[in-house]
């Protein structure tokens, strides 16, 4: 028995949404490290970043796709677009938390959410799938939450869609797994990203938080990257339809 290779992405792609900022760099930067090919697709995305030049010093390649996943018509324009691509990894990780109370959560902030944290993803994995099971390989991983556990604070529609990214995981793990598709999601806790801006500026909720985190601080993009990885490469083949938290210790305490 021999542990080569275990982690060697050497001539895959993936594909990372949210991949221009936050954990998506992160994770799109490590799996480039270890030998993948990387299309990073966000709504501000362009062919020439910070991303795109870490990846090329690699020796990988990279494209850049602009797509606006509030718009169901992009989504499916994606779609279209990567019809012939071989994609190996796909990471759905762009995401959208729109605050507010609940019983001021309007339709256009349900709708809005649940189409960019739910409904693209599982158009994506849908669509992907069927490429990944003709060639009898492929990993996906959907980006979920604390709230895919817990409830949360303000947020229902955030909170709606990654519980129910959870369900879609195991579901389509259920039906997939059999084909050489590994699929799983990771849950971070709170991360220093652009996402949690708003959160850090209530310092009452911010430091109560920081004060639940056994490890005494907020996450940064590279706390995910290992989990990332070990999900995207040939190390997690026996993993199946399971949900990692990487929370420096939340939802333990």
């Amino acid at each position: 028995m021999t542990f080569e290779g275990l982690f060697d992405l050497s001539g895959k792609t993936a594909l990372v949404t949210g991949g221009r900022q936050g954990i998506g760099f992160g994770i799109a930067s490590v799996l480039a490290e270890y030998g993948a090919d990387i299309i990073s697709v966000s709504s501000k995305q362009t062919q020439d970043d910070e991303l795109s030049r870490i990846v090329k010093g690699y020796g990988r390649k990279f494209q850049g796709i602009a797509c606006d996943f509030t718009k169901r018509e992009e989504t499916l324009a994606l779609v279209e677009k990567l019809k012939g691509e071989r994609i190996d990894i796909l990471v759905n990780n762009a995401g959208q938390a729109n605050r507010g109370i609940v019983l001021e959560h309007t339709d256009d902030i349900w709708d809005k959410t649940i189409e960019v944290d739910l409904n693209a993803p599982f158009i994506l994995s849908r669509e992907l799938a069927k490429g990944m099971v003709e060639r009898g390989y492929g990993k996906i991983i959907f980006i979920g939450s604390l709230w895919t556990f817990l409830g949360g604070r303000n947020v229902v529609s955030y909170t709606a869609s990654k519980t129910a990214l959870g369900g879609v995981a195991r579901a389509m793990s259920n039906e997939l797994s059999s084909s050489g598709i590994n699929i799983n999601v990771i849950s971070p806790g709170f991360f220093d990203t652009e996402i949690n801006e708003r959160l850090k500026k209530d310092l009452p909720r911010y430091e109560a938080l920081t004060s639940r985190i056994p490890l005494g601080r907020w996450g940064v993009p590279n706390d995910i990257a290992g989990t990332a990885l070990f999900l995207a490469s040939p190390a997690s083949d026996y993993v199946c339809g399971v949900v990692i938290a990487v929370d420096g210790g939340f939802l333990a305490n």
